[in-house]
């Protein structure tokens, strides 16, 4: 028959193995270029935008570079 600690020990398997199985969870692949929503050039875009859009953040000054800024356009 199980007691209060065998209900706590499946509790606390059953939370692990849902831990372990939601940090296996796949990093979708990126892709560098122009970002949709800020228009910033980053090194990975998600479905066409940059990690600070994609998180509600506002992008940090040092790492913002459009492409007009570039010598090359």
């Amino acid at each position: 028959m199980a007691d209060v600690i065998d209900d706590a020990q499946a509790i606390q398997d059953e939370h692990l193995a849902r831990s372990i199985a939601a940090a296996r969870a796949p990093i979708p692949a990126g892709e560098p270029g122009e970002c949709d929503e800020c228009g910033y050039d980053r090194p990975r875009l998600v479905r066409g935008r940059c990690a600070f859009c994609r998180d509600g953040r506002p992008p940090r000054p040092w790492t913002t570079t459009s492409r007009a800024d570039h010598p090359a356009h």
